[in-house]
């Protein structure tokens, strides 16, 4: 098991920082107390309150911090299985590869034998053409036919130039799709409303702009310069339409889902 205060790798802080507040704002929703969860779930109390509290120093490996999440989830009638894929499990053996380096370099000596190979192959084929010297002007004379058969190749690749050409004419429709959507390139706005009960954390532009519960039929609307990030502990029923268009659901019923959208001139993610 990991040892203690052992660091987690950024990604995995912040998925157990998103996890524990989602199970934590759950199981108030549900008014059931650490304890009554610990008893529940057979899981020492120290470690429920870990998870909620994102506390990596007392948790042990990251393949049972999986586990734990799982089977709190699953006490708390969540998707257990689609939490803990969400929490990613790395393992560590790039830390063996620097005592290799010596070995490699111990084998490249055996290569200089190679240099005096090299060496011998050279000589032997210098003294071939020496021998081979008489019969140049014949060598010359095939030269001559040689370069009559070069000159069409040299007019071979003009053909390919003119199809490079001829392709320019059907890369220039999409730039005509993008300008008709620059009249909000510089912002994105989403508009949402909510289907069912969700807990729900918003951050634009780097900031916090909601965390929390809202109600199902509760319409909110955010507007960022770079990104807006939206996690929803039931995607199903929360409702999104980016820059007025048209209203999808962020994803599955009872799903966990993260989800950052930027300007049109950005990437979705």
């Amino acid at each position: 098991m990991q040892t203690p205060n052992q660091p987690l790798t950024p990604e995995q802080g912040e998925k157990l920082k998103e996890l524990g507040l989602y199970l934590h704002e759950v199981r108030r929703k549900r008014a059931l107390s650490t304890e009554a969860l610990a008893k529940q779930t057979r899981i020492p109390l120290r470690l429920i309150k870990a998870i909620e509290a994102a506390d990596g120093s007392v948790l042990p490996e990251p393949v049972y911090i999986q586990a734990l999440v799982r089977r709190i989830a699953n006490a708390l009638h969540l998707n257990g299985q689609e939490l803990a894929a969400a929490f990613p499990v790395e393992t560590h053996w790039q830390s063996i590869r620097p005592t290799w380096k010596p070995v490699s370099s111990s084998q490249l000596r055996p290569f200089h034998m190679y240099l005096v190979y090299i060496a011998v192959l050279i000589g032997a084929v210098s003294g071939l053409s020496i021998l081979i010297k008489p019969s140049g002007p014949q060598l010359a004379t095939d030269n001559s036919n040689v370069s009559v058969d070069s000159a069409p190749v040299s007019s071979a690749p003009v053909q390919p130039a003119q199809n490079v050409s001829s392709n320019p004419p059907p890369t220039q429709a999409p730039p005509s799709q993008h300008t008709e959507a620059q009249i909000s390139n510089d912002r994105v706005v989403v508009s949402m409303t909510l289907q069912d009960d969700c807990w729900l954390r918003v951050v634009a532009d780097g900031e916090v702009a909601f965390e929390g519960t809202l109600p199902k039929g509760e319409k909110r609307t955010w507007e960022a310069k770079e990104q807006i990030t939206i996690m929803a502990g039931n995607a199903g029923g929360v409702v999104v339409a980016i820059n007025n268009e048209e209203a999808r659901p962020l994803g599955n019923p009872g799903a966990v889902q993260t989800v950052t959208y930027r300007p049109p001139s950005g990437d979705q993610s």
